[in-house]
């Protein structure tokens, strides 16, 4: 009951946030990308920070230090919402792959339309992966990280999905590593639960996986070999807490 209270007094901040950020980024359409971005993550900070004053939910970061210096495409487990908020915060200026519905959204997805999202049709999955080659390109040229959820949709703890091929092609294709990241999101805020569990969510960044020598296949399987295996221990490690 109690973390049922404190969800709400989180979603209240949430939405309040919302109503307030979206129309200072949607004013700022005339800057840069990059420094337009820079004002964007300040919301992530702060639904993060709300989230541990209201919730109790805080979070800790291991293997920061492998996160490379210039663009390169991120691979992450994604089992809530919670990801999208705090990875706004964790890494360095970066772009979304998504689906186009999202920026459909009143305020909020017209605020996401602005920080350049990959935006793709996942009904039409072979020319989703061209777009998301395409645009990729695009945004690592110009000095965005690209971040990408390789199982398309958010999954229940304790469940994988099937690792499509796009940010592996798009690593290839751009020569640049593929950056793998796992954690336990999902022990704490599961993807269809309105109650937040107290508690730490961990997430580890792997080291960067290079593409010389690689087929796109390969640098997918050692992907998605690192991500379960990291994020199944995470997972233990949450029921414990339990």
């Amino acid at each position: 009951m109690k973390q049922a209270v404190r969800s709400v007094l989180f979603q209240l901040g949430f939405i309040a946030s919302i109503v307030v950020w979206s129309p200072v980024v949607l004013a700022l359409f005339w800057l840069r990308p990059i420094p337009r971005y820079r004002v964007i993550r300040q919301w992530g900070r702060f639904t993060t920070w709300w989230l541990k004053q209201t919730c109790g939910l805080s979070y800790e970061v291991v293997g920061y230090e492998n996160v490379p210096s210039s663009p390169c495409v991120i691979l992450s487990k994604h089992q809530s919402t919670w990801e999208t908020l705090a990875y706004q915060w964790i890494f360095p200026p970066h772009v979304w792959v998504l689906k186009r519905e999202l920026l459909w959204i009143p305020m909020l997805g017209w605020g996401m339309a602005l920080s350049q999202p990959i935006a793709i049709d996942r009904k039409k999955q072979r020319h989703a992966i061209d777009q998301v080659v395409q645009g990729g390109c695009d945004r690592l040229k110009k000095g965005r990280f690209v971040i990408i959820f390789p199982e398309g949709t958010r999954t229940a703890r304790g469940t994988h999905g099937r690792f499509k091929a796009g940010g592996a092609r798009l690593a290839h294709t751009a020569n640049v590593p593929l950056l793998p990241v796992a954690h336990n999101a999902g022990c704490f805020w599961g993807r269809r639960a309105f109650v937040k569990e107290a508690g730490v969510i961990q997430v580890v960044i792997g080291k960067p996986i290079l593409v010389a020598g690689r087929t796109p296949a390969e640098l997918n399987a050692l992907a998605e070999d690192w991500i379960r295996k990291t994020t199944e221990d995470l997972e233990k490690r949450a029921q414990d807490h339990f």
